[in-house]
């Protein structure tokens, strides 16, 4: 069972996308891959945008999986927006990103936040 020593966590700034992807970070190899915990973005304005927390594969050049999705949603400047987790677990060497699937256009300031453990979690 995971403590709560654990849990690991990520920020970056995504800037504006729209339908596109941007690679985030890679998960580095002996660890066993990684188990989401939680995704939220958070952007400078309003707008509207269909985002997805994505597996890019081991180039991280093309979406494989999409982990957890935000839906098409109006966002509020400053507020975090929750991203639904459908696909927990990704193998190591698998780069990770964001997609916006071609609803809108994120904000120049777009951050992603995401909280995981490294291996396995059934939790």
């Amino acid at each position: 069972m995971a403590g709560y020593g654990d849990v690991h966590f990520i920020s970056n700034n995504i800037g504006a996308l729209s339908n596109d992807f941007r690679p985030m970070f890679k998960i580095p190899a002996g660890y066993g891959g990684i188990t989401f915990l939680s995704a939220h973005v958070t952007g400078e304005g309003a707008g509207t945008s269909w985002l997805q927390l994505v597996d890019l594969g081991t180039a991280g050049t093309a979406v494989s999986t999409i982990l957890a999705t935000a839906g098409t949603a109006v966002s509020v400047a400053g507020i975090p927006q929750e991203l639904t987790i459908s696909t927990a677990f990704v193998d190591a060497g698998h780069w990770i990103g964001l997609k916006e699937a071609n609803v809108g256009t994120t904000n120049a300031i777009t951050i992603v936040s995401a909280s995981y453990l490294m291996g396995k979690s059934g939790s």
